[in-house]
C-alpha cells in the first residue's frame, strides 16, 4: 500500500500505451520505469478512472520477474476509493486478499505494543 505514495520518487521515465481490454472493461494502458531496470505498467478503468491492474518487474540473475496485482471492489473509506479485493499473481503462486473492513488512523491501545512476558 505504500507503493503508490513514494511512486513519483520509484519512477520516472512515464509513457502512455493503447488502450486494451481486461475482464471486458475498457482501460487505460501507462507504464514508468527508472534507471536501475525497474518497470511498472498500471491499467487504470477508463471510465471510473480507478486502478484495475498493476504488474511490475524486478530484476534477477535469471532475467525479469513479474508480479501481477488485480484490483475489485473498490468501496469508500474517509473519501478515497479503496479496494477491498486483490489478487497477487507471481511466478509460482498467487495470493487472494479479501478486507471486511478498513479504517484510516485508528487508535491503536499503546499496551499492545508492550514488550511480551
Amino acid at each position: 500500500m505504500a507503493f503508490p505514495a513514494r511512486i513519483k520518487q520509484t519512477l520516472s521515465n512515464w509513457k502512455v500505451g493503447a488502450p486494451t481490454t481486461i475482464d471486458d472493461r475498457d482501460v487505460q494502458v501507462v507504464q514508468g520505469s527508472d534507471n536501475s531496470g525497474t518497470l511498472a505498467t498500471f491499467y487504470f478503468d477508463s471510465s471510473s478512472g480507478l486502478l484495475v491492474r498493476l504488474v511490475r518487474y524486478a530484476e534477477s540473475r535469471v532475467g525479469r520477474l513479474p508480479t501481477q496485482l488485480d484490483f475489485s471492489d473498490y468501496r469508500d473509506v474517509a473519501g478515497v476509493k479503496m479496494p477491498f479485493k486483490w489478487k497477487m499473481t507471481w511466478l509460482d503462486g498467487f495470493e487472494d486478499v479479501t478486507m471486511t473492513e478498513i479504517q484510516p488512523n485508528p487508535a491503536i491501545d499503546a499496551a499492545r505494543f508492550a514488550k511480551p512476558r
